[in-house]
């Protein structure tokens, strides 16, 4: 699996949590909120176990959690 920089440090599943909440964060959005918040402009993502989620960063500041139910808040 070839994956960004970004996410290069997340194992297997980690990275499909990302991937599948991603997508549907994304499908939720508006068209301006979209290219805002595209998959290019993740930052970082941390890995919280203990949270069973992802923290995603992006390039103006926000973040999210990222849930392997595929939810975000």
């Amino acid at each position: 699996m070839n994956k960004p920089d970004v996410a290069k440090h997340l194992n297997y599943r980690e990275y499909r949590i990302l991937l599948a909440a991603y997508q549907q964060h994304n499908a939720a959005m508006g068209f301006e909120k979209r290219r805002k918040y595209n998959f290019a402009n993740i930052v970082k993502v941390e890995s919280h176990p203990e949270e069973n989620c992802l923290h995603v960063h992006y390039k103006d500041g926000e973040w999210w959690h990222y849930t392997a139910q595929g939810t975000w808040y």
